[in-house]
This record gives structure tokens, C-alpha cells and sequence, in this order.
């Protein structure tokens, strides 16, 4: 267990509450910071959940629901967005967030305020918050979230974890959290306790096998029609051990896909036989690409992602190419030589 001391003193007296996740935001970030603003949306507090764009689909059972009367969950130029300005919070969180590049436009709200939090899983040496939580041990930043959330209850005096306001959402989104950053449990970040947490939150809270079903059994037909393209187009490089997948503009415009039909596609190249690093590159507009690099434990993408300014955890990265920078086909060529270098 960590001291959480230095984030409980820090929101003892907030009245007003920032809450916002990485870029491009998964399971793991959105489901963490829904569960965190449950968990402090308690009295006369206001939780202010920013997006820099609207989550995927598949995860709409977290944040496209009723929400509780004081918790705000706003998109940035996004109809989703509120018709008011978020105020000057007393603190905020940057969930799941390695790097404060990560935090997009909105790491002026996330400065402003008085008190400035990170938790998070991800190897970093930025420490653009003023407390941070970090464990690489754990599976999902959910777990830290959730440990974080046990310890302030028991020392507030609470016994029964059911007494929690909001368990059941609460529960929800932290098993979605950890069930998305493991690969349903199958990923080698997976630990005893990521098992217990999740045992625990299936105990206390009922069933979560609908999860499976809502984010990984409804496939689009969109998908299907990109996939069918994308057979064709995956290259092989180190003697088959690299599979290299662009997805460009004008596939997806022949497809009808977007960005959330485009999510399984990196954990796919990792599936296929003999194949060690799975890369794709999907666009990023208005221009240049966003690669994500899904790997086994023969390589560490997270230190290739880093030498483009990129990051993640070793088995799962990312990183963005700019297309003034140099030609897409150079730039190809110095990942895939860098990943070859971090290849046992």
C-alpha cells in the first residue's frame, strides 16, 4: 500500500475538482477517472471530468449515462462540451498520464489549479504534478485508484467497502480499467493482486462478464470492411518478427471506419505467428500519423517509443509522427531499425 497521505491533504477542503486523462483516452484512463470522481463527488463538491475527445463507443457505459448532479463530464470542441467554463479548481488529477505532452490542450486548466495530482502506471521521469502516485507494479492505473479509494475510506472510518456512495458505478469502471490494460486478464502485467482487486470488485458488486461483451463482441461492420482491407497491407520486417500495419485517410474514408474501429488492430499484430512486435500507424489529423506498438517480452517498446519522443509501458506504446518533420517512409525505417536494436 502507498502513503496517500500528501492526496488527501491536498483535497481535504477542495470544493471544486479537476479530473482529466491522456490523449486519446482508453479503458484504463477513462474508467479510472469516472471511478475517482464517483468516489470525491460526495457533499458539496463538483467533479469536472475534461476530455480532449469523445471516448470510444465501446466504452459508453461509462461516461454516455446519467450522471450524479455535481459531476460535469465535458468534451473539449465537442458538442458534448458544457455551456459554461470549467472554473479555476482547488486541485486536479492527471490520470493515467506520463508525460504532460499527454494532457493536450488542456494543461492549462490542469495548472491553474491550486493543487496538482498525478496517478499513474506509466514509466516516467516528468514530474510536471506537485504529488505523484506511481507504481509501475500495477497492471491498470485502476488498481492505483482503487487502492487509493480503500485506503480513504477505511481512514475515514469506514468498514463495509458496500457503504461506498456509488459503489456499483464505481466497481464498474474500475473492472473496466483493468480489464482493457491487461488484454482481458492475458497480458504479462498481470499480477496475484490484479486478480484479487478484480475478484473483490465481482464479490461486492455482481457479474462483469457483460463488460467482455459490451467493449470486445460488437464489432462493426465498418471494422470488418477495414480489416478485410488491412490483410493486404501488413509488411514483415526482421525476418517476419515485425509486422507493420498504415492504415491511411482514404482507407478509412473506403471503409467508412473511424477512430474507434482502428483500436484492436495493434493487439492483432501481435497475434499473428512468429511475430514479436506488432506496429500500426493510423492517421493523426491534419496530418502525420499516430503509432501504437504492441510487443512480447522479447522487447521493450516503451524505450523505442521513447526515442521519438513517444512512451508507454514495455509491452504496449506509442508514439506520433509529424509530416513536416521528414518523409513517413524515412521515418518508418528509423522505428522499425530502433526496434530491432531493443529486440532480444
Amino acid at each position: 500500500m502507498h502513503d496517500w497521505y500528501q492526496v488527501e491533504n491536498a483535497i481535504r477542503e477542495a470544493k471544486n475538482i479537476l479530473i482529466l486523462t491522456h490523449i486519446h483516452a482508453d479503458g484504463d484512463a477513462i474508467g479510472s477517472a469516472f471511478a475517482l470522481a464517483y468516489y470525491l463527488c460526495s457533499g458539496n463538491r463538483h467533479i469536472y471530468i475534461v476530455s480532449e475527445e469523445t471516448p470510444p463507443a465501446d466504452l459508453s457505459f461509462i461516461y454516455d449515462t446519467e450522471l450524479p448532479d455535481n459531476i460535469l463530464f465535458s468534451v473539449i470542441n465537442d458538442n458534448r462540451a458544457s455551456d459554461g467554463d470549467i472554473p479555476v479548481c482547488d486541485a486536479a488529477f492527471a490520470i493515467d498520464t506520463g508525460d504532460v505532452k499527454r494532457l493536450g490542450s488542456r494543461s492549462s486548466i490542469f495548472f491553474s489549479a491550486e493543487h496538482k495530482i498525478r496517478i499513474d502506471h506509466h514509466i516516467s521521469y516528468d514530474t510536471f504534478a506537485d504529488i505523484t502516485v506511481c507504481d509501475t507494479s500495477w497492471a491498470a492505473t485502476a488498481e492505483g485508484i482503487w487502492e487509493f479509494i480503500l485506503c480513504s475510506f477505511h481512514a475515514g472510518g469506514g468498514t463495509d467497502i458496500k457503504n461506498i456512495g456509488y459503489y456499483k458505478k464505481i466497481a464498474e469502471a474500475i473492472y473496466a480499467g483493468i480489464l482493457t490494460d491487461t488484454g482481458c486478464f492475458a497480458y504479462s502485467n498481470v499480477t496475484a493482486a490484479t486478480h484479487r482487486i478484480a475478484a473483490e470488485l465481482i464479490e461486492t458488486a455482481g457479474n462483469m462478464s457483460w463488460q467482455y461483451s459490451a467493449i470486445y463482441e460488437n464489432i462493426s461492420k465498418a471494422e470488418i470492411a477495414l480489416r478485410k482491407l488491412a490483410y493486404d497491407k501488413i509488411e514483415y520486417y526482421a525476418d517476419g518478427r515485425i509486422a507493420f500495419l498504415v492504415i491511411t485517410e482514404d482507407d478509412m474514408a473506403e471503409t467508412g471506419a473511424d477512430d474507434d474501429q482502428i483500436q484492436s488492430f495493434a493487439p492483432f499484430l501481435r497475434c499473428i505467428e512468429n511475430v514479436s512486435v506488432g506496429i500500426l500507424a493510423k492517421p493523426n489529423p491534419p496530418g502525420g500519423y499516430r503509432l501504437s506498438m504492441r510487443s512480447d517480452e522479447t522487447c521493450d517498446v516503451a524505450s523505442v517509443a521513447a526515442v521519438f519522443g513517444g512512451g508507454g509501458h514495455k509491452r504496449a506504446a506509442g508514439l506520433t509522427y509529424k509530416d513536416d518533420d521528414e518523409s513517413f517512409e524515412n521515418f518508418k525505417k528509423r522505428v522499425i531499425g530502433e526496434t530491432i536494436k531493443w529486440m532480444a
